[in-house]
């Protein structure tokens, strides 16, 4: 988990590499250059800095999860049973390295934790859930929320958000 730190100065042309670079993430540092209107070894240099300092922390494939025969996504509602900072620091160690849980986020509210997860079927999904309470991760409850369809997902964090 990365720690807090203050937030980065970022100018007019940081922006637009960070953007372009969210739309294509292998787009070439030429045609990077070209779109942005910077010279090549300028834009090259912003990319590298951008690249040094963790704004940019790395470069994905988006996979089409339709054409893989039916991957489903459940959003799962967490809530541990206790709230205290080690039952928190024990949940969020332990599902470090489960690779079917594709996000987390730590919320507040009602419920403590929100899971992004991926199963091949809704069966396999009940036996990863089962297997996690089984873990004695601190699950006190846990609600399900099955994906029926994608709107919108993976969008580009939009300029003025970055700070633009």
């Amino acid at each position: 988990m990365k720690s807090k730190t203050s937030p980065v100065r970022l100018d007019a042309w940081d922006l637009r590499i960070l953007t372009e670079i969210q739309l294509n993430g292998r787009i070439s540092k030429s045609e990077l250059a070209k779109r942005v209107h910077l010279s090549p070894s300028a834009c090259a240099e912003r990319l590298r800095i951008l690249e040094a300092g963790g704004i940019i922390d790395g470069y994905y494939a988006r996979l089409s999860p339709a054409l893989f025969g039916g991957i489903i996504f459940v959003i799962v509602e967490v809530v541990l049973h206790r709230h205290l900072l080690e039952s928190q620091r024990h949940f969020e160690a332990a599902i470090q390295d489960i690779p079917e849980i594709l996000d987390c986020w730590a919320i507040g509210g009602r419920i403590d934790y929100l899971l992004r997860v991926a199963a091949p079927t809704i069966n396999a999904y009940q036996e990863f859930m089962e297997g996690l309470l089984q873990a004695e991760l601190g699950i006190e409850q846990y609600y399900s929320l099955i994906v029926t369809k994608s709107v919108k997902s993976n969008s580009p964090i939009p300029p003025k958000v970055l700070g633009g």
